[in-house]
């Protein structure tokens, strides 16, 4: 390995300028990596599809390369000692138009034309479109994929029928894959296991840098195996930094077909994003603690070309519909700071609240209820599991005789609690909120009288990274400079960015992962070795 090759320094492309080497046989001037000559390299390992990382993107893309292409070595490489990424953690409900389940409740009149627009209405002009189409067109194979390798639906979900109408979405089409996350996962991982030979999983397998040759196409990778995660540094992303957790041995694996990124988000790496949004700094996150900013920054580093870095998405532990029908104050005044309606924008209402805490000391932000408000409820069997802290994952919402009782049991200041109360009453009344709340989405809850009253502390958690690697349809990743697919990358899932935009429409990131890890194993298993 020559002394250029082996001493590269990180390329500061994020959304700026890139730092550049000459490459001429792109037909342009420069490009925004450093070019390395195979013949440089004393290769450790080679693999014809090298897939990093092992959640549910990762793991279609491998069985989609090694059913395309028996003869295809596979290798699926992941940085964690757990394997299944954030999809381990996740409920992966889908949006599904067309499937069996939908049809047995009489929805015949669902199309993947219904779904882009409501996929498109969250975001805002954001997506790209050839991207949001190949999403949408994809859910029933993708639901039919996962059926066909040992994954079953829960048909505990909508009253019985196995599928429920979530916000956001014109028609009932949403499912749940039975034990969620950690036994989808589970099953694709035991498919690979008992059914192909040809795929090989691999731990602790750290992407330090993607080596592409002096035409640009991808070549091989650098990593150190035997790789030890440590949570000291998962804040700040330092665990991908070679100068602070040095861990693994360095092997270079030649690709000589596809290199698949499905490496999730950034989610993790609070300075990363921070430096993105200032107020993403300090806000808490739902991934996993491995999902850090190394293989965005190897990914850049190597001349992907990254786009939609300030856009990220909220989860709210209660549907974000539900809001509206009370009221966040800060604790400290008791003082209101947003419409809590907002036309739904989990965003916006996110954004405040997180801006709130920051003058706060990150103090938590208090939503209150009246009677009147719990019972408009859209989701009642999601509210009742949330009382007295009977579901640790939604969070948890207490109940109170008083206005009293609820300001003691949240340290506020009653009169000033009540007084601000009584101010948006009045307002509401008039339908003058101070906050432009319009009175028309209320119905009968447009005031907090009704006792008894229900608060609970609302902090919106980081739980999607739109940011990532723009990609083609074919799931191939784009040059910062030529604004051309890169021979030999692939980029799926939350790793890849231009599907959805502004917001993530709600049960939409599973099909992402699912359809472009169906495409981005199948193209990569598709292309001509390079050596």
């Amino acid at each position: 390995m020559s002394e250029s090759n082996s001493r590269r320094s990180f390329l500061k492309l994020g959304l700026g300028a890139a730092a550049i080497a000459p490459v001429s046989a792109l037909g342009l001037s420069s490009a925004a990596f450093a070019a390395t000559n195979p013949n440089d390299i004393q290769w450790d390992d080679e693999m014809d599809v090298l897939v990093i990382g092992s959640g549910m993107a990762g793991m279609i893309a491998a069985i989609r390369a090694a059913e395309t292409d028996a003869s295809a070595k596979v290798v699926v490489a992941d940085k964690m000692s757990r394997l299944g990424g954030s999809s381990l953690i996740s409920g992966l409900n889908m949006a599904v138009v067309g499937s069996d389940l939908q049809q047995n409740i009489g929805v015949t009149d669902d199309s993947w034309e219904l779904l882009l627009k409501d996929i498109e209405r969250e975001a805002k002009g954001y997506n790209h479109r050839e991207l949001t189409e190949v999403a949408a067109k994809g859910t029933l194979k993708l639901y039919n994929f996962l059926k066909e390798h040992g994954v079953k639906y829960d048909m505990s979900i909508g009253g019985g029928t196995g599928v429920k109408k979530l916000g956001g979405h014109s028609k009932a089409r949403c499912v749940w894959p039975q034990g969620g996350g950690t036994e989808v996962i589970k099953k694709l991982q035991g498919y690979c296991s008992s059914q192909l030979t040809n795929v090989e999983i691999r731990k602790k397998i750290l992407l330090d840098e993607i080596l592409r040759n002096g035409e640009g196409r991808v070549i091989g990778v650098k990593v150190r195996e035997k790789y030890r995660f440590s949570r000291k540094h998962d804040d700040l992303g330092d665990n991908d930094n070679p100068t602070i957790n040095s861990s693994g041995k360095v092997k270079y694996y030649k690709v000589k077909r596809g290199l698949v990124m499905a490496t999730g988000g950034y989610n993790q790496d609070r300075k990363f994003r921070g430096d993105e949004v200032g107020t993403m700094y300090n806000a808490a996150s739902t991934t996993q603690p491995g999902a850090t900013g190394g293989a965005i920054k190897a990914m850049i580093m190597a001349g992907f070309k990254p786009i939609h870095m300030t856009l990220f998405r909220f989860a709210f532990p209660i549907p974000t519909e539900d809001i509206r029908w009370g009221i966040l104050v800060n604790p400290r005044t008791g003082e209101r700071f947003v419409d809590e309606y907002n036309n739904n924008d989990r965003q916006a209402i996110g954004m405040a609240i997180l801006e709130e805490r920051r003058h706060i000391d990150g103090e938590h932000t208090v939503l209150i209820y009246d009677q009147k408000g719990a019972e408009h409820y859209h989701d009642q069997q999601r509210f009742h599991l949330s009382l007295d802290g009977k579901n640790g994952i939604n969070g948890t919402i207490w109940k109170f005789d008083t206005l009293e009782a609820l300001a003691d049991n949240f340290k506020m200041d009653t009169k000033l609690l009540k007084a601000n109360i009584d101010k948006y009453n009045k307002n509401m009344a008039m339908d003058q909120d101070e906050y432009h709340k319009p009175k028309g989405v209320l119905k009968e809850a447009s005031s907090i009288s009704q006792p008894p009253f229900y608060a609970m502390q609302l902090n919106p958690r980081y739980n999607y990274a739109q940011g990532g690697a723009m990609i083609t349809p074919k799931a191939e990743a784009v040059d910062v400079v030529t604004g051309k697919p890169i021979e030999g990358a692939f980029v799926c899932g939350e790793a890849s960015a231009g599907t959805y935009g502004y917001i993530r429409l709600t049960a939409c990131s599973t099909i992402d992962c699912g359809t472009f890890g169906m495409v981005a194993g199948e193209n990569a298993a598709k292309t001509t070795p390079w050596a």
